[in-house]
C-alpha cells in the first residue's frame, strides 16, 4: 500500500515538474515573440537578455527538480 502511494506521488511530481518546465519555456518563447512586433522573419530566442532569464530560469530549475524527485520516487518504489 505504501509503495503504491509513493509511486502515485512520484508520478504526480513528475507530471507537475514537466508542466512547470514546459510553462516556463513556453513563457520564454512567448516573451520573445512579443519582442518581434512587426512580423519578423528572423525569430530566435534571445539568450543574452539576462533580465528576462532571471525570471524564467528559477521556475525551470524548480520544475526540473520536481521532475527528478518524481522520477526518483517512482524508480525507488517500484514493485520488486
Amino acid at each position: 500500500m505504501r509503495e503504491a502511494l509513493l509511486r502515485l506521488l512520484g508520478y504526480a511530481l513528475l507530471v507537475l515538474g514537466i508542466l512547470v518546465c514546459a510553462a516556463s519555456f513556453g513563457g520564454w518563447v512567448w516573451l520573445n515573440a512579443y519582442g518581434c512586433s512587426t512580423g519578423c522573419n528572423d525569430f530566435r530566442l534571445r539568450w543574452e537578455n539576462s533580465e528576462a532569464l532571471a525570471v524564467f530560469i528559477p521556475p525551470f530549475i524548480a520544475g526540473s527538480l520536481l521532475a527528478l524527485a518524481g522520477a526518483g520516487t517512482v524508480f525507488f518504489n517500484r514493485r520488486k
